[in-house]
């Protein structure tokens, strides 16, 4: 067989992998036709796919030496050189391959590579470009474009190449991968999450794939999608630190606390030093409690957490500043849902914050002097949320953002959320400084806020988002405040005031809160009323035509075991009452919540055949149309109705409440109370029962509390005095 013969043979061979039958026979040839420099290159090409690089450069070399006008072998003796860390002699190569070949896209492609390398990223850029000009199918010059386009912040640029590489090569890992997370930066969780599990089903041994594609579904709250991710890439790599403590906060959300509680101690086990996880193992507390009991163990067991973070923080104070800001980015949210007075216990968690970071990120916490000539400026005010959207946060205080003076504040939004809506755009459109802020770390924020030298911060919620839990211990405005957007106190002491709303808060409110209060009239927010021109449609929803519907609209994690004594009240004196409530956003949660009420029903000896519905989670107005479809809407106790309440009014659905202690019990309440209606307002349970009985049941009396709402629902909505209210406390902190 001639060398043409051995060749083809060889490179058959070659091409399906059989490299060690391949390079006999190139090897073959090579001996029996020194000067045949295709040889001789074959066997550099196998000696550097087995990672034999000296044998490689010698065999190439020799190529070279045989057939110098050859693009392709300067081209991979450089490509050796990448492999053998000699960048710049890789360069010099690949130009030589370009002096040969000036349309040779590979070459650009690596010369690229290394320049980006040496940080020539200008240089490189162009050299992705000429790659994807000279040969527009080449995926991978595409992906490394992309990437480099990323780094340098152009990042729609960016996307349209990753999305031009997968489109070339549907199978290539990486570019889905880098396509997942310039999405996950551009704020697409959806098209991020996507694009994760691509990459991840091309392979599922790729860590990264799996633990992105949790997080993106963690942003879109996909929890029990993002705990399967996580669990999928626990086993790659069952001792990943972040990766337990992430699966740990999922299990929590999902009430899989015991699971939970494994996570967060086996990933402090592994580290002693990471404070994610202590704060997960000594402070998580669950959606839903299964009785009274259950709600004192949480709470004692929170107390004694609280005691051993507080005896380790001297340990955590000397964390390097990257790591303890990272770690220590936790929030208390359910704590507040236990209907006790939480003043003592955030004010202990806002010292042990405020005593760690003080000692890690001192520039922090130093002193703002008022700026200088306030009273005759514009007063620089802050707002800082990942909550201006359209939720019960946007919903509420989007107004003190949107109708400030223009003319006496020049207002600044840092807005660290993803999602974005027509309250989003509306907010931004209102502003002269909007900043957004999604994936910055919270060093970075502080640093930015701190530089536009506000003379005040609002933050309108505190206890949601863990990155504001965290930044509202640090002094970055000479005035701070917070709002009621989670309504419980911060402790912080660098908190100095709590907007609240004169009319839910009771006569002993100050005894709640760390922060000086100041209360604003009427719902203490100019609230658009919302648009509700459905009519009742109970087949719509399957909801039984001639039973009466007593709604509780509530999160399922917002109703404290002392509500069930009221529902099953009601089930058992009212033979036609049906019982709805709105799925949780988990079905764990749901099942929870659902077995707590089964047991009650058990006990008492009541079906739950009909008495009892669950409705799936639907858009904004098939939930109104809802609203107009039930009888009464049950308040709750400890934590009332906010913007469920605000919507049932909109709809005219009648409705039952009992004020509680703290004004997180007392939104309704004070809604009712503005307009007139105090004979919805209960005085006990027993009362409470009595008055959603009489709703539920006859017809009349609840027609004529519909008709009184609908004459005095002006009374609470888009009332402009409480932003003119919330006006004058801003400017007479500055007045002198």
């Amino acid at each position: 067989m001639g060398v043409s013969g051995l060749m083809e043979r060889a490179t058959r061979l070659h091409r399906s992998g059989k490299l060690e039958d391949a390079r006999r026979l190139y090897l073959e040839i090579a001996q029996s036709a020194p000067d045949f420099a295709e040889a001789w290159h074959r066997l550099g090409l196998i000696a550097q796919a087995t990672g034999q690089l000296d044998e490689a450069a010698d065999f190439i070399k020799r190529s070279i030496r045989l057939d110098e006008h050859q693009p392709l072998y300067s081209l991979s003796l450089g490509l050796v050189r990448q492999d053998q860390n000699e960048p710049a002699e890789a360069a010099t190569l690949f130009r030589q391959a370009l002096a040969l070949n000036p349309n040779l896209a590979p070459a650009y492609n690596h010369l690229g590579v290394v320049l980006q390398g040496t940080q020539r990223l200008d240089e490189a850029l162009h050299c992705f470009r000429e790659a994807v000009r000279c040969h527009p199918g080449y995926a991978r010059a595409f992906n490394n474009l992309g990437n480099l386009l990323k780094i340098k912040g152009e990042l729609p640029e960016a996307l349209s190449c990753f999305r031009e590489a997968v489109r070339l090569s549907p199978d290539y890992r990486l570019a889905w991968f880098n396509l997942g997370k310039a999405l996950h930066e551009s704020g697409d969780m959806a098209g991020a999450e996507e694009s994760y599990r691509q990459a991840a089903k091309l392979d599922p041994s790729d860590f990264e794939a799996s633990y992105s594609l949790g997080q993106a579904q963690l942003a879109q709250v996909k929890l029990e999608e993002a705990e399967q991710a996580f669990k999928r890439a626990l086993a790659l790599k069952p001792d990943n630190i972040a990766l337990l403590n992430w699966l740990g906060y999922v299990q929590r959300e999902l009430g899989k606390m015991d699971e939970s509680l494994a996570a967060y101690r086996r990933a402090y086990e592994l580290d002693t030093d990471n404070l994610t996880a202590l704060l997960g193992e000594c402070l998580a507390l669950p959606p839903i409690y299964a009785d009274q009991a259950d709600v004192s163990a949480a709470r004692q067991k929170y107390i004694e957490g609280l005691a051993r973070l507080r005896a380790n923080a001297g340990h955590f104070k000397r964390l390097p500043a990257a790591q303890a800001l990272a770690q220590l980015q936790w929030g208390n949210f359910y704590l507040a849902y236990q209907g006790q007075n939480d003043r003592q216990l955030q004010s202990e968690y806002a010292g042990f914050v405020a005593d760690v970071l003080s000692g890690v990120v001192p520039e922090f916490f130093e002193p703002i002097p008022r700026g200088k000539n306030v009273v005759e400026r514009r007063l620089r005010v802050g707002f800082i949320s990942s909550f201006l959207r359209k939720c019960t946060v946007g919903s509420y205080f989007k107004s003190w953002i949107t109708s400030l003076d223009h003319e006496r504040f020049e207002v600044f939004v840092y807005y660290t959320g993803h999602w974005r809506d027509a309250v989003t755009e509306e907010i931004e459109a209102s502003v002269e400084h909007y900043n957004r802020l999604f994936g910055v770390e919270a060093a970075e924020i502080a640093r930015r806020i701190k530089r536009d030298g506000l003379d005040m911060l609002i933050y309108p919620e505190m206890g949601m988002d863990v990155t504001g839990c965290m930044l509202g211990a640090m002094r970055l405005a000479p005035v701070q405040c917070v709002a009621w957007g989670h309504p419980v106190t911060t402790g912080h002491r660098n908190i100095d005031y709590y907007l609240s709303c004169a009319l839910m808060e009771p006569e002993n409110a100050r005894e709640h809160y760390a922060e000086q209060l100041v209360l604003l009239g009427g719902i203490g927010t100019h609230y658009m009323r919302p648009s509700c021109s459905f009519h009742a449609d109970r087949r719509r929803f399957s909801l039984p035509v001639e039973r009466n519907l007593y709604l509780c609209p509530q999160s399922l994690y917002k109703i404290h075991p002392d509500n069930d004594e009221i529902f099953l009240d009601i089930l058992e004196q009212d033979q036609k009452a049906t019982l709805v409530f709105f799925q949780g956003m988990f079905t764990t949660v749901t099942q929870a919540f659902m077995a707590r009420l089964q047991r009650g029903m058990a006990a008492r000896k009541l079906a739950v055949l009909k008495r009892v519905i669950f409705l799936p989670r639907m858009d904004h107005d098939a939930y109104l149309q809802v609203n107009c479809s039930c009888d009464v809407m049950l308040d709750t106790l400890h934590w009332s109705g906010g913007n469920t309440s605000l919507d049932a009014l909109a709809c005219a659905l009648t409705m039952v409440t009992l004020p509680g202690e703290f004004m997180r019990g007392r939104q309704s309440y004070a809604m009712l109370k503005a307009m007139g209606l105090d004979e919805l307002i209960a005085r006990d349970k027993k009362d409470y029962v009595a008055i959603a009985l009489r709703l539920g049941t006859d017809a009349a009396w609840r027609k004529e509390i519909q008709q009184r709402i609908e004459q005095n629902i002006g009374k609470i909505f888009e009332n402009e005095s409480p932003v003119k209210e919330l006006e004058q406390f801003l400017l007479s902190r500055f007045a002198a």
